[in-house]
Formats: C-alpha cells, sequence, structure tokens
C-alpha cells in the first residue's frame, strides 16, 4: 500500500473513531441539557451557538484550508500567520463584549449581556490554535487529533453536565465550552511542538500572508455565508416568534446536525488533503469522489429515513414529553439533510482541491441571496414557524444539488451518473421504509414506546442491511474492507 494511501485509509480510521466517540458524547450531552433547561432556555441557547460558529468562521479566515492546499509554507509565513492570527483575534474578542448589550437587547435575551463576554475567551484560546491544527491536517497526523477531540468532547460533557446538575444554568454551558476548549488549544499546542511543525520566530509581513488571504478569503466568505444563511432561520425565529418555539426549532436541528457529522466527518475531513494529493489525476479523482459518496450514501439514506420514521418514539423515551412538539420538525428536517449530506462536504472539498473556491463563494451568493429573500419575506408576512422551516429544507436541496452539477462538470462527467450511485440504497430504503410503517401497524394498541422504538430499529436495519446485500454487495465488501485497511 503507498504511503498516501495508507495515510488516508488510517486518517479516515482515526476521525471515524473520533466521530463515533464524539457523536455519542453530543446526544448525550443533548439528553442532559433537556433535563436541566426548559425550551425557552434552549432558546437562548440557539442564540449562544450561533455565535459560536460565526466565530470559529471569522478568526480562522480561511486559512487553514489556505495552508493545506499550497505545497510549502515557509517558516517566515508560519510566523506572520500566526502573529496575524492574535492581532485578528484579540480584536475579534474584544468587539464581542462591546456588543453583547446590543444582542441583548435585540433579541430580548437578557442573559445574553452577561454570557457573550463570558464567550469571547474562546476566541482568545482558540485563534492561533486553528493555524497549529491545519499544519497536523497537512501532514495527516489525524490520529493525534482525533485524541484531542475526544479529550475535548469527554471534557465538555463532563464539565458542562457538572456545571448543569450544580445548578449554573446558561452559564454552565458557556463555562463548559469555555473549559473544553482552553484544554483542547494546550493539547495542540503541544502536539504541534512535538511533531516540530511549530517553526516560529519573531516576524511579521503582511506581504507573505497575501496569497493566504487571496484564498482563504473565498473560503472565509463562503463559510461565514453558509453558517449566517444556515442560522438566520433560527435568528428570525428568535426575532419574530417566542424563544421556546426557537428552542423547540434549535433542539431539532442540532441534534439531526450532530447525527449529519457522525456520518460525514469521518470522511470529509480527510478528503480535501486527499483530493489535494491527486487532483491533477482525474481518473483517480473521479474514482475517489464517487466512491467516498457511494459510502456516505449507504449510511445517510436509512439513518434520516429512520429517524422521521420513528420520530415521535424516540423524543418522550428519550428526552421527555414535553419534547414531543419538536417532532414535525424532525421529520421535515430529517429527509432535506440526506442530499445536504452527500453533497455539501464532498463537492465543496473537491472544489477546493483543484483551486476553484470561488466556484463555492459564487453558488452560495445566488442560493443564500435567493433562499433569504424568500425567508425575509415569508417572515414578514407572519406564516408561521413551519414555512420557515420547509424554506430551509428547500435550501438545503436548491444548494446541494446546484454543487454537485458543477462539480460534476469538473470531474467531466454528468449529474444522472451521480445519482445513479444510490440506485440500489434508494431501493434498500424504501424496502426498508414499508417493513418499519408495517411493524408500527401492528404494535399501535402496544403501550409501551420502547418496544416499538427498538422494534422498529431492529426490523429496520435487519431489512435494510439484507436487501442491500443482495443488491450490491460488493459496496459492503468495499467498506468492510476500508475498516479493516485493505
Amino acid at each position: 500500500m503507498s504511503k498516501l494511501k495508507t495515510q488516508a485509509v488510517s486518517g479516515i480510521l482515526w476521525t471515524t473513531i473520533r466521530t463515533v466517540v464524539t457523536s455519542l458524547f453530543g446526544p448525550l450531552l443533548l439528553l442532559v441539557k433537556a433535563r436541566y433547561l426548559s425550551p425557552a432556555e434552549f432558546g437562548v441557547m440557539a442564540i449562544i451557538n450561533i455565535f459560536i460558529s460565526l466565530i470559529n468562521v471569522i478568526e480562522n479566515f480561511g486559512f487553514s484550508t489556505a495552508v493545506i492546499q499550497k505545497d510549502e509554507v515557509t517558516k517566515d509565513e508560519r510566523s506572520s500567520l500566526f502573529f496575524f492570527q492574535i492581532l485578528f483575534c484579540v480584536f475579534l474578542g474584544l468587539l464581542i463584549i462591546f456588543l453583547s448589550p446590543i444582542f441583548a437587547s435585540l433579541f430580548d435575551m437578557g442573559a445574553l449581556q452577561s454570557l457573550l463576554p463570558i464567550l469571547s475567551i474562546i476566541i482568545f484560546l482558540n485563534g492561533p490554535v486553528l493555524l497549529f491544527t491545519a499544519f497536523l491536517e497537512k501532514e495527516f497526523h489525524f490520529k493525534e487529533l482525533s485524541i484531542i477531540q475526544i479529550i475535548r468532547e469527554a471534557s465538555l460533557l463532563v464539565f458542562t453536565s457538572l456545571l448543569l446538575i450544580l445548578g449554573w444554568g446558561l452559564t454552565g454551558i458557556v463555562v463548559g465550552q469555555v473549559i473544553a476548549v482552553a484544554i483542547m488549544a494546550i493539547l495542540i499546542v503541544y502536539v504541534a511542538y512535538r511533531n516540530d511543525l511549530l517553526h516560529l520566530r519573531f516576524h511579521f509581513s503582511f506581504k507573505e500572508i497575501t496569497p493566504f488571504i487571496k484564498f482563504g478569503i473565498f473560503i472565509a466568505g463562503k463559510q461565514l455565508m453558509t453558517q449566517m444563511t444556515h442560522h438566520i432561520d433560527e435568528l428570525i425565529i428568535g426575532y419574530f416568534l417566542s424563544a421556546e418555539v426557537l428552542g423547540l426549532y434549535h433542539f431539532a436541528k442540532n441534534l439531526l446536525n450532530r447525527l449529519r457529522s457522525l456520518i460525514t466527518t469521518s470522511f470529509a475531513k480527510v478528503l480535501f488533503p486527499l483530493l489535494s494529493k491527486v487532483k491533477n489525476d482525474l481518473s483517480k479523482l473521479n474514482r475517489v469522489y464517487s466512491m467516498i459518496s457511494k459510502y456516505i450514501g449507504v449510511f445517510a439514506f436509512p439513518i434520516f429515513v429512520g429517524i422521521a420514521l420513528t420520530a415521535n418514539l424516540f423524543l418522550p423515551v428519550f428526552f421527555g414529553q414535553e419534547w414531543i412538539e419538536s417532532e414535525d420538525f424532525f421529520i421535515i428536517l430529517s429527509l432535506a439533510y440526506i442530499p445536504y449530506i452527500l453533497t455539501a462536504n464532498l463537492a465543496t472539498s473537491l472544489l477546493y482541491s483543484v483551486n476553484k473556491p470561488n466556484q463555492v463563494l459564487y453558488t452560495d451568493i445566488v442560493v443564500n441571496i435567493i433562499y433569504v429573500l424568500f425567508l425575509l419575506l415569508f417572515s414578514w408576512l407572519e406564516l408561521g414557524i413551519y414555512l420557515i422551516v420547509a424554506l430551509y429544507a428547500i435550501y438545503l436541496v436548491a444548494k446541494t444539488t446546484t454543487l454537485q452539477v458543477l462539480t460534476s462538470l469538473q470531474l467531466h462527467s454528468t449529474f444522472k451518473s451521480y445519482l445513479s450511485l444510490f440506485k440500489y440504497t434508494v431501493l434498500a430504503t424504501m424496502v426498508m421504509s414499508l417493513a418499519v410503517l408495517s411493524l408500527q401497524l401492528v404494535l399501535t394498541n402496544v403501550d409501551f414506546l420502547v418496544i416499538e422504538l427498538v422494534g422498529s430499529i431492529i426490523v429496520g436495519a435487519v431489512v435494510y442491511l439484507i436487501v442491500y446485500y443482495l443488491l450490491d454487495k460488493q459496496t459492503l465488501i468495499g467498506i468492510k474492507d476500508l475498516v479493516l485497511r485493505k
């Protein structure tokens, strides 16, 4: 096995382990939050999470992607990037502190005035560390990064849960984030130093970071626009509707996003460095992209269709009866997330690897503007939460379809051939759905929801695997071989 292939497979395996472990922590933490926070407090937490997402994009400025894409980064360039990022993060943190009263007044959430200044500590801790993380990813140190991420998520679960139990409420959520990021920052610096990847000296030249800014501005612009677009529905709900409605919607959206990362992160994190290595071989590029897409589809279709089929069961069983009102949000969003999972990260990674970040940015600009205009129009008409959710679902499908069409053109392929990758997956999922619905119909009069939920999961999984094996056993063998590093 070639060194590159060995590194790629090892990276996928370690990021898979990390994603599986951390994705188990996520629902556990969400379960704790659901028990100790009300839907209205979840609404405030939704706004806090928006700030966290935007901060992560802005403070990195696309430098991580630019570092990975460039063949070699000199010591002077590393130093200049490091000091620029420190100064920028200080400015960004102070800005958040200054604007916190305004945001608290805008959303009529007084808690934001005290919580956002605490949140700014994350900016000071996380900014420079993102650069070190990029160098570790560039050299395929995914084992160390995965272990650190597991430690970070475990720390987040432990400290946040402890603070919630002690009655800290929303303050415990933010402080838990700060503690987890601090632990991660220390470990990242240590690992980068141990692997001799820092290479820093007291030096700064704006000219040296200009190429990174020119490349990264497209990445940062795209990511910032994506984050704003993905959260504008929550901002509108928080502004026009109640914090409780926002909390119910954010609860569904947050849990689905965690499940999405369980499927995509293990592949997508390694995909960009891998595609950057083979970007000059169109045949190999096409083969790798198709393989990863198909493998992700094997998991995405049954899991998210299964969520839609069992939302009325797992919500009261795991989270309590007060969250059953979010059932419709789970059904609508879980179906819309399937094309988003299949395409968004993969298509974006491929276009970045062939130095086409502008195509991703321009696509986002057009699709996002149309979505935001419709969203603002209907929100002013006050047609309700369900129309906002439906518009978000349509937006996900429209954007991912456009990105995949561009990717197919780049690979000299067709969108039709891309869709054909999932024909057996769709058929197996349809048979699975009929089996699950039939079982639920039979168990309608059963008093124990747990029995119906467990039965639906077991029957769905068994039927799907049997049908898919009969239709396309080579793909399942390929996934098995990948796991066994063959």
